[in-house]
């Protein structure tokens, strides 16, 4: 993925424009701090304009070498002294290595024999991985970085919207009243959305994010906690929210912007259920 990442020229920012992950949770990934999830691979895939397969055969192979268990080398039992003998100090070494045999590959329990059959894919697309990168070209992606609105509680879209995807203009799959609580990333609204809203609670980002495409908006956090929440409401009180379940961020579904509900109609807030506290843009709860 690092090397992906170097060819097409992505930079953290750009990903984190690109995809549903965080520029922190990105740098994790390529750095080998943590392993990433299967979405997160599909979507670095997308936005690198990469297949995805290879990708995703390799985290498998990642996934069986962590989980496998750990043999602790046996040591030999120091000789017995015998009547007579000076007794010499024992040492202790541990055993050979076992060669390795067809049947060291055998993992037991939970490791059924198709994960085995995907190891051995991973290793001979690991080998070919390094070929491929080296025969297609990635069309450079940053002709020009999308920017965000300067943290705040207000502001508009003043900034170049991210590019298409690198292959091409981007055809959406939903506008206006048709995007209504749809996911996103499922309709391709991302790939032109900035940030047209931003606040923060506790560290906590609070992001109204906009896709002119697609004429919608969703709410989105970055840096929370488990538990945190993003909740977002229009003028004529339709809304939707989401919780993060894992890692430290998530978004909502869409709402639709119409000529009569621009997104500066819409109300967003961020809520930290633990400590009892809410910050909203603009100011004032979302009412149930």
């Amino acid at each position: 993925m690092r090397r992906i990442k170097d060819a097409s020229q992505l930079s953290y920012n750009r990903l984190a424009d690109k995809t549903h992950y965080s520029r922190s949770s990105w740098e994790r990934f390529l750095n080998g701090k943590q392993v990433p999830t299967r979405i997160a691979v599909e979507e670095f895939a997308t936005a690198a304009g990469a297949d995805p397969e290879p990708l995703l055969v390799l985290l498998e192979l990642a996934v069986v070498r962590d989980e496998a268990p750990a043999e602790e080398p046996a040591v030999r039992a120091p000789e017995r002294p015998r009547p007579g003998v000076p007794v010499k100090p024992a040492t202790v070494r541990p055993d050979p290595a076992p060669t390795p045999t067809v049947e060291g590959a055998v993992l037991t329990g939970r490791f059924a024999w198709s994960r085995i059959l995907r190891t051995a894919a991973g290793v001979l697309a690991g080998a070919l991985l390094g070929s491929l990168l080296t025969v297609f070209l990635v069309e450079p992606a940053g002709a020009g970085t999308a920017q965000g609105l300067t943290a705040g509680a207000t502001g508009s879209p003043g900034a170049t919207p991210a590019q298409a995807r690198p292959s091409g203009p981007v055809k959406v799959g939903c506008k206006s009243d048709t995007c209504m609580r749809r996911e996103p990333q499922a309709e391709d609204c991302q790939w032109d959305a900035v940030t047209v809203r931003q606040t923060f609670l506790r560290g906590m980002s609070i992001q109204l994010r906009y896709s002119e495409a697609c004429q919608a908006v969703w709410g989105r956090v970055e840096n929370g906690n488990i538990g945190d929440t993003v909740m977002i409401q229009d003028k004529r009180n339709s809304s939707d929210e989401a919780t993060i379940r894992m890692e430290h961020d998530t978004y909502t579904r869409m709402l639709a912007v119409t000529p009569d509900a621009t997104w500066e109609t819409i109300t967003i807030c961020g809520a930290i259920p633990s400590q009892k506290e809410q910050e909203c843009s603009p100011l004032g709860a979302i009412k149930p």
